[in-house]
């Protein structure tokens, strides 16, 4: 979903005219709005037992030298557990309700206003809660500036610096419940279509902790959608967190630096 976002950027980027301008005789450009929704999940029944959802939304509505763009999404798990670690689930631990082993919520909305139609500057806010990960709650603001380096029928490529601001608020039990972190960004973002109906997108972001140049967090989203009819596409995803100073670095509570999801998930075009 974050790959979606982020190569959004230049879909519509030709030459350097600026985005809503017309010439003589020429008609206006129209607002352009799209929606999808996606939802995939696994379920194991039997000798194991676990379930998990996910599920995503991504929009945008872009009109003149203006775009607005939200994305959003949930991933939920939950399993039997093996309490006493005999290598089977008893009759006693399948009548416990399922413990829950994955939570993640998350939301995004930027607003870009164009300079040229392959330029532009962009702000930022959300937030995400992965207590899994230590995280109650971290939220974060980013400004920063865009650029299309190609753009082609079936292959684009654009690039953006940027500073993130974030707030973060960790789970109890972690020592220092809070942070705030100034980072400088910078992405890379590629997608190109093979086919009519299949294409590839894959997103790398990486985040350098301005007060401390060896707190380092890197992103990448990577994704493989065919499409299944005009409204109906499959999607095969890969997502990497790496953090090599996660939260409770240093301690013996501190949680793993790398966090990794695949999927398969249905994706719907709304609008």
């Amino acid at each position: 979903m974050i790959t979606s976002l982020l190569l959004s950027l230049g879909a519509h980027a030709a030459d350097p005219e600026f985005v809503g301008t017309k010439k003589d005789g020429e008609v206006a450009e129209k607002p352009e709005a799209k929606l999808t929704a996606e939802l995939g999940g696994a379920l194991t029944t039997g000798n194991s037992e676990f379930y998990t959802l996910t599920a995503g939304v991504n929009g945008s509505y872009k009109w003149h030298r203006s775009r607005f763009l939200l994305t959003g999404g949930a991933v939920n798990g939950s399993s039997r557990v093996d309490a006493n670690k005999d290598g089977t689930l008893d009759e006693a631990e399948r009548a416990v309700p399922m413990v829950e082993s994955a939570r993640r919520l998350f939301a995004d909305v930027r607003y870009d206003f164009f300079l040229s139609d392959k330029d532009s500057l962009y702000v930022l806010v959300g937030a995400f809660h992965d207590r899994f990960a230590g995280y109650d709650l971290r939220s974060h603001e980013q400004i920063g500036y865009s650029r299309m380096l190609v753009k082609t029928d079936d292959t684009q490529v654009v690039a953006e610096l940027g500073i993130d601001y974030a707030q973060e608020n960790y789970v109890d039990g972690v020592e220092d419940n809070y942070k705030d972190i100034i980072a400088a960004r910078g992405m890379m973002g590629v997608s190109h279509k093979f086919s009519e109906g299949v294409g590839f997108q894959d997103t790398l972001e990486v985040f350098e902790n301005v007060l401390d140049p060896n707190d380092l967090r890197i992103l990448n989203s990577a994704s493989l959608v065919s499409a299944l009819s005009s409204k109906l596409s499959l999607k095969l995803s890969h997502n990497l967190i790496f953090d090599n100073r996660p939260v409770g670095f240093g301690t013996e509570t501190a949680y793993r630096n790398l966090d990794q999801t695949m999927q398969v998930t249905f994706v719907a075009s709304i609008l």
